[in-house]
């Protein structure tokens, strides 16, 4: 089956998938470092990976954190899980309501750009003031709003059309 998109929708989708590979890979790579942080700060949540530590001072943390840089990452891999997940649902939904073209360009790696740099900021890799990261937090929530609000709006008037 051969779907006739325009041109537009076309590079729509083309951003949307470019960019959810990047939020993936991102993700990928914060469940990977995790563990090399674990390794290299002693830090297990069984007993049974004791047998991949070595040394005196090997932390057991059921808990699953234990160290302030373990913490660290698992709380941005958990704020992924909070915002990247619904942006990879919610949008495509919208970009089935045939946003406005410019908006759409900018919102989509708009989206992912802030939590990129959200992730660097709560990694502590980008120094900046702590109230830089609340603002980027915001900033994904309201994309992730704005994108459910206006596709509710649409898929309302179309169910009383």
């Amino acid at each position: 089956m051969e779907y006739n998109l325009t041109r537009e929708e076309k590079v729509l989708w083309a951003v949307y998938a470019w960019w959810s590979c990047v939020l993936i890979l991102k993700m990928n790579a914060l469940t990977w470092f995790t563990g090399r942080i674990r390794v290299a700060r002693q830090v297990i949540h069984s007993e049974v990976d004791r047998m991949w530590m070595k040394g005196p001072n090997i932390i057991l943390c059921p808990t699953g954190g234990g160290h302030e840089d373990v913490d660290r990452i698992r709380s941005a891999h958990q704020h992924d899980l909070g915002t990247v997940l619904p942006y990879l649902l919610i949008a495509p939904i919208w970009l089935c309501t045939s946003p406005v073209f410019p908006v759409a360009r900018t919102i989509l790696p708009c989206f992912a750009i802030v939590s990129i740099l959200y992730t660097l900021v709560h990694m502590e890799i980008v120094s900046l003031p702590r109230y830089c990261k609340t603002i980027l937090s915001a900033s994904e929530l309201c994309i992730l709003i704005s994108m459910s609000g206006m596709s509710v709006l649409h898929y309302t008037n179309s169910l009383w059309l």
